[in-house]
């Protein structure tokens, strides 16, 4: 169940991740099993789907590489410091 109190964001990042996980299920499961098509067009397909989806994914995740909030403390090194007071 997909909290209220979540942004967009997260639930964008929740339902594509979801959807990257089945698709990628259906793709070993077609490996393991040797079925060519599982839905009636073959399983190297929903890799043009899987794509996006995990790309998504990627880059709505939180406080990680390529994601919409993370932070990035930039420490001043001590000659730069010196630089500003001298000015």
């Amino acid at each position: 169940m997909i909290d209220l109190q979540m942004g967009n964001k997260d639930r964008i990042n929740k339902i594509s991740g979801i959807t990257s996980l089945s698709m990628l299920v259906i793709i070993l499961s077609g490996y393991i099993t040797g079925i060519d098509s599982l839905f009636g067009f073959p399983n190297a397909m929903v890799l043009y789907a899987l794509m996006p989806s995990v790309l998504i994914w990627f880059g709505t995740r939180k406080n990680g590489c390529g994601s919409y909030n993370q932070t990035c403390s930039v420490s001043e090194s001590k000659l730069d410091k010196d630089i500003k007071s001298n000015t």
